[in-house]
């Protein structure tokens, strides 16, 4: 080591594109010392050798390893840093997924608000007709779930499916599906389900509880009607819908699909909805 040159902390910094604060504080914490130290000025000096070891700590820094278990590893030979690699390897598959399935939630929120805007151009309390995309979705059968009632709470055994088996945070998007039919009030009108849309290719069975479903909706022209969400104007928004589409003589297939997105996103604000009823045409027909 005497016949090998010495570089200063300063250079080795600019020779291995790390600061020098971060060498002064991997000698305090003992991860990379200085070959040696002058006793008189107290200035760090390296040898050339040092620089291996410099890479090792940078590449397992670079896979967000902790200091510590770094310390940890810089003590084994290359037998036991094997198993330790492979470990991390598999850590890594695991954070690309996880970072797919974001980067899938944040395309699909952009497509939500792309709905949004063409949800804000439509006139309000008027029946049109519009080309709805595919989407796969995870339904929750219910029984006694009305529009007065409060779909969050089911959202919840949807939320925990998904955050168990799939590892994801749930896609807060949610809409409520019932069957075509000439109501008398919103009353008579009962959720056969709600559900949220899938956003990956999640690896659940068709029907991972007895409750719980995959389902699948199909693309084409869809019948519909939009309307800032009331409580007591719901039913004469559907009415509206329904009477056009006997007028008109419409050909559906069942159900109806409701779709509220917010207006706001702060959780203080009193609630603001955009809703659309829309319902497939038959093309066939």
């Amino acid at each position: 080591m005497n016949n090998q040159k010495l570089y200063s902390i300063g250079e080795v910094a600019k020779l291995n594109n790390i600061s020098i604060q971060t060498l002064r504080y991997y000698d305090k914490i003992d991860l990379f010392k200085p070959a040696s130290i002058d006793p008189s000025s107290n200035y760090r000096y390296y040898h050339e050798k040092q620089f291996f070891y410099l890479d090792i700590i940078k590449y397992l820094k670079y896979i967000d390893t902790p200091l510590s278990q770094i310390k940890e590893v810089m003590t084994k030979d290359a037998a036991q840093l094997l198993p330790f690699l492979e470990e991390q390897d598999l850590i890594i598959d695991q954070k690309i997924s996880q970072l797919k399935q974001a980067q899938k939630m944040l395309h699909n929120r952009k497509l939500q608000l792309k709905e949004q805007n063409i949800l804000a151009n439509r006139p309000r309390g008027q029946v049109y007709t519009r080309f709805v995309e595919a989407q796969d979705q995870l339904h929750l059968s219910t029984t006694d779930l009305t529009p007065y009632g409060n779909p969050d709470v089911y959202m919840r055994d949807l939320a925990h499916l998904l955050e168990t088996k799939e590892n994801r945070v749930v896609d807060n998007f949610y809409g409520c599906v019932y069957d075509l039919k000439d109501y008398k009030d919103t009353e008579q009108i009962v959720y056969s389900s709600i559900y949220t849309s899938l956003i990956g290719n999640e690896q659940l069975s068709n029907k991972p509880k007895p409750d719980i479903t995959k389902k699948h909706m199909s693309e084409g022209m869809y019948v519909c009607i939009c309307f800032k969400w009331s409580e007591p104007h719901y039913f004469q928004h559907y009415k509206t819908l329904y009477d056009h589409i006997i007028e008109h003589n419409i050909i559906t297939k069942n159900p109806v699909y409701e779709v509220s997105l917010p207006n706001r996103y702060f959780s203080y604000e009193e609630d603001d909805f955009i809703t659309e009823l829309r319902i497939k045409m038959n093309e066939s027909a």
